[in-house]
């Protein structure tokens, strides 16, 4: 990861980030469940922006970059962290596969207009418990297995969904290709990706620190 290059990206995209979360919150604040949980600019289950997550986002913008043909992420909610994964390959045509459990009003507004920001993205939007909607995709398509480029897994925090999730990208991302796990301050996550790493089918790749949210960023051996 050149740092440097990725900051000064970042910081020539600011203005046009700006526009699409204030897009986003008003899509939000159109339904009653709009307390908006966390995700990768805002404080959970607030409108407040954390500004320490710009580390985080420009992680995401990078990973974004690595993506060639496919991209995947389990847990949309308002598709704050799918705006900078997409506008890191906005120069390519891609499919995007979106896994999210569907609780909000909010999230399929938030998809279709993600959707109109990135047509170069062909949007695959798949509700339901990712444990699973992951296992009933890759039974029904097996042909997608090893060839997702970046999948980004932020979806529910118990054991059991992170295990399942966890397993499901190391299914669908290619060798070479890179996970993205999300919530690491949490014990048990960041304990599986030592696993991971330990057992020899991923690298941890440097990136940019975080905070609060963390996240931690795999190479697949």
């Amino acid at each position: 990861m050149d740092k440097f290059s990725i900051q000064e990206t970042y910081r020539n995209q600011t203005v046009q980030y700006e526009y699409w979360l204030s897009d986003i919150l008003q899509i939000v604040n159109q339904f009653p469940d709009s307390s908006l949980e966390g995700n990768a600019f805002y404080y959970h289950n607030t409108q407040n922006r954390f500004h320490e997550l710009q580390p985080k986002q420009m992680n995401l913008m990078w990973a974004g970059t690595q993506v060639q043909a496919k991209l995947c992420e389990i847990g949309f909610n308002a598709g704050h962290s799918a705006l900078l994964l997409l506008q890191g390959c906005s120069d390519k045509q891609i499919q995007c596969t979106l896994f999210d459990i569907g609780h909000h009003s909010y999230t399929k507004p938030c998809v279709e207009y993600v959707q109109s920001q990135f047509p170069n993205a062909q949007i695959d939007y798949i509700v339901g418990d990712s444990i699973r909607t992951m296992r009933e995709y890759i039974t029904q398509n097996p042909s997608c297995c090893g060839t997702y480029d970046v999948v980004h897994v932020d979806g529910g925090h118990s054991l059991e969904c992170i295990t399942a999730d966890f397993a499901h990208a190391t299914q669908l991302v290619r060798p070479g290709g890179i996970v993205i796990i999300d919530d690491t301050n949490i014990d048990y996550i960041t304990a599986a990706v030592d696993q991971a790493i330990q057992s020899g089918n991923y690298t941890e790749l440097d990136c940019f620190p975080t905070v609060g949210y963390q996240h931690r960023i795999l190479r697949k051996c």
